[in-house]
C-alpha cells in the first residue's frame, strides 16, 4: 500500500494520483525513507487526537466535578430543608422563605439533569477519542511490524542480488583462469610451430635425398667390400720401440 493510499484510509483524505506516483518512486528509491513518511504521518496523526483527547478528558472532568459538586450541594439543601420543615411547624420560619428555599432546591435538581447531560457527552466524546486513539495505536504497532518485515524482505532480497552479481563475477574469473589452463604462451606456443615445421622440412629433405641418390654400380660395389677386406685383414700397427724393429730387421737378414 502507498502512502497516500495508507493515508487516504486511515485520515479520509483525498489521494492524488501524482502523488501516489511521487511515493512509489520514493518507495522504489528509498524504502526505509518511504516508510518513515508513513510513519511519520499516522504519528502526527496520533499526537493530534492525543491532544483531543486530553482536551476531551479535561471537560469531562470539569463537567463530572461539577456534577458532584451539585449533588453535593442538593444533600445539604436538603438536610437543610429537614431543618427547616421543623423550624416552619414550629413556625420559626414563614411558609415563603421555605417555599422559596424548596424552590431553589428544585432549580439546583434541574441544574444537577443539565450538569450530568453535559458530563455524559463530555464522556462520549473522551471514550470515542479514546477508542480511535488506541485504535490508531494498535495500527502505528502494526505499522511498524508490517514494516520492519518488509525492509528485512527489502534488505534481504537485495543482500541476495548482490551475493548472485559476486557470485556471476567470481564465476567469470575462474572461467577466465581455466580457459588458460594447460596452455603454453603465444612465444612458446610459435617456438613448437617452428620446431615442427624444422622436423618436417628436415624429414622431407631426407627422403627426397634419398630418393634421389645415384645408385652404386656393381664394380663400386665390389671396390666397396674389397676395400673393408683390406682394413679387416691390414696388421696391426708395430707397437716395437725403434731398437726392437732393428733387430727383428736383422734377424730376418741372417736367416
Amino acid at each position: 500500500m502507498g502512502t497516500f493510499s495508507l493515508l487516504g484510509r486511515l485520515f479520509g483524505a483525498q489521494v492524488d494520483q501524482a502523488g501516489e506516483s511521487l511515493v512509489g518512486a520514493l518507495v522504489a528509491f528509498d524504502p526505509e525513507t518511504a516508510t518513515q513518511v508513513d510513519r511519520d504521518a499516522l504519528a502526527e496523526k496520533i499526537q493530534n487526537v492525543a491532544k483531543k483527547f486530553a482536551a476531551a478528558k479535561q471537560d469531562y472532568d470539569k463537567e463530572q466535578n461539577d456534577v458532584v459538586v451539585k449533588e453535593a450541594q442538593i444533600a445539604q439543601y436538603l438536610t437543610t430543608l429537614d431543618i427547616m420543615v421543623g423550624q416552619l411547624e414550629r413556625q420559626e420560619i414563614s411558609q415563603a422563605a421555605f417555599d422559596d428555599f424548596f424552590a431553589g432546591i428544585e432549580e439546583s435538581q434541574a441544574q444537577l439533569v443539565q450538569e450530568q447531560e453535559e458530563a455524559d457527552e463530555a464522556k462520549a466524546v473522551k471514550d470515542e477519542l479514546d477508542d480511535i486513539l488506541k485504535i490508531l495505536t494498535q495500527q502505528l504497532n502494526d505499522f511498524d511490524k508490517v514494516t520492519s518485515k518488509a525492509l528485512r524482505d527489502v534488505s534481504l532480497a537485495q543482500s541476495q542480488v548482490e551475493k548472485e552479481k559476486l557470485k556471476a563475477e567470481r564465476q567469470a574469473e575462474l572461467s577466465n583462469l581455466k580457459s588458460g589452463l594447460g596452455a603454453d604462451s603465444t612465444a612458446v606456443r610459435k617456438l613448437q610451430e617452428i620446431a615442427k615445421k624444422a622436423k618436417i622440412d628436415a624429414e622431407a629433405a631426407k627422403t627426397v635425398r634419398e630418393i634421389t641418390a645415384k645408385p652404386q654400380t656393381q664394380a663400386e660395389k665390389m671396390e666397396a667390400m674389397m676395400a673393408q677386406a683390406k682394413q679387416a685383414g691390414a696388421p696391426a700397427v708395430s707397437t716395437m720401440s725403434a731398437a726392437e724393429r732393428v733387430a727383428a730387421l736383422k734377424a730376418k737378414t741372417k736367416a
